[in-house]
């Protein structure tokens, strides 16, 4: 099993160990507030209405509806487990699928622009976070998101949310929470013969409901924490023994930076390289990065695609060419990818690739990746003849025109009447 690394610091000190000598909190915006009219959280049934947070991500499946619990952390991004998310069909995942927050399945749904799994997943753990971004509109704006973990603890209290599986339901319930040992949890899920290493968490809180019985909770189910009246978010469950039994969630105080780079690096190119011989290229000024093969919605659209067979020139020795290019601005690049393979298929050693910044400025201009037009070239090595394969795929972004906006808007405003004003007749007085 992998290492526990546990939130000592703030769950030990509300959960059975002595407290902090710390008494203020960080400042921070109109997030975590419920709707809720009374300020006492009772244990068991609530309302996910109480909750603008929560939330339920839905993609119709033939006659049924596939769900999975969300949380929205700021006012266009949403958190929820990789595992579930990564079981939808990409192929019409983003046009399809809807996240429906604070309310029943019944509730305003919005549409999903991008999703990006945490690079933990898949390699190191199937537990690990997705990002899943929201197109914005009027009515997303009127949602508060969670908080983000606190820096520090005064009153606090932890609870667990978890909704119902049939999200037709505003049905949630909620559990205070109590600390678990890690040896402890490890010990409990040794026994219960559930202690399989890729099902852990790289960065794991356990925690258990202080009554009731054991059951089990779905994957998506928040450990959160309450104090002066705001929720803040603390872990993502794994789906898997709850309520009175030890339950295992995802440690959001460390994933919570990621999420928080990842929107300030909105606008960035987004480099994965698959193998020696395979990199893949996105870079969108609207969505988060993403990384990894491309799926098949993003290469639905084609732009540009081309073959070209390069003959060594050194016999018996390494070769090398480079390809240049350039990512516009004008253009969305949902994914690109460079493939090179031996013309041969009977040699074994494969021709390898590097993707390099290609800048004429001065170093900290060149490591900057936040501009609208950036240069690459491509380094290919390679020993026998080859064949180099790109395949662009995007959409070519419009652009407004300020001026012509703005003319266009006033000739079709239409101008306020002005009323014709008729000056008062006076009256005349005689004076006898």
């Amino acid at each position: 099993m992998k290492v526990l690394i546990i939130l000592s610091a703030i769950m030990e000190t509300v959960l059975g160990v002595p407290k902090l000598n710390i008494s203020t909190v960080r400042p921070r915006a109109q997030c975590g507030i419920a709707n809720s009219p009374i300020s006492v959280v009772y244990e068991g049934f609530g309302k996910i209405e109480n909750y603008p947070w929560l939330g339920t991500l839905v993609y119709p499946r033939g006659d049924k509806l596939l769900s999975i619990a969300v949380v929205l952390v700021s006012k266009q991004m949403a958190v929820g487990p990789a595992m579930d998310i990564d079981k939808v069909p990409k192929i019409d995942f983003r046009s399809r699928s809807r996240v429906i927050l604070g309310t029943n399945c019944s509730g305003p749904a919005f549409r999903v622009i991008n999703y990006s799994f945490h690079p933990d997943y898949a390699k190191s753990t199937f537990s690990a976070p997705t990002i899943i971004q929201l197109a914005f509109n009027r009515k997303l704006a009127g949602f508060r998101p969670i908080c983000a973990p606190p820096v520090a603890l005064n009153n606090a209290q932890f609870y667990a949310m978890t909704l119902s599986n049939d999200c037709h339901k505003s049905r949630i319930m909620v559990y205070k929470m109590a600390y678990v040992k890690p040896e402890e949890c490890q010990e409990f899920y040794t026994k219960s013969e559930l202690d399989i290493d890729s099902m852990w968490p790289s960065h794991v809180l356990c925690a258990r409901a202080m009554s009731g019985k054991e059951c089990i909770w779905r994957s998506g189910t928040i450990l959160t924490v309450r104090q002066n009246g705001q929720w803040s978010l603390v872990g993502i469950g794994v789906m898997g023994p709850g309520c009175k039994a030890p339950s295992r969630f995802i440690d959001y105080t460390v994933y919570h930076l990621w999420v928080r780079n990842s929107i300030l690096r909105i606008g960035r190119p987004a480099v994965t390289k698959i193998a020696d011989n395979n990199i893949v290229l996105r870079r969108s000024l609207s969505s988060v990065q993403r990384f990894g093969p491309c799926d098949p919605e993003e290469t639905k659209a084609v732009l540009f695609t081309d073959k070209t067979s390069i003959d060594q020139y050194i016999p018996r020795k390494q070769n090398r060419v480079s390809y240049n290019f350039t990512v516009f601005a004008n253009v969305d690049y949902s994914c690109v990818v460079f493939y090179v393979r031996n013309r041969t298929p009977k040699r074994k050693e494969l021709p390898k690739i590097f993707l390099r910044r290609w800048c004429t400025s001065e170093r900290p201009i060149c490591y900057g990746m936040s501009y609208l037009q950036v240069d690459f070239y491509l380094d290919i090595f390679f020993v026998q003849s080859i064949v180099y394969n790109i395949k662009v795929y995007g959409k070519e972004l419009k652009f407004l025109n300020i001026k012509r906006t703005m003319a266009y808007f006033n000739e079709k405003k239409k101008s306020p009447e002005i009323a014709t004003l008729t000056p008062p007749t006076s009256k005349s007085t005689t004076v006898s």
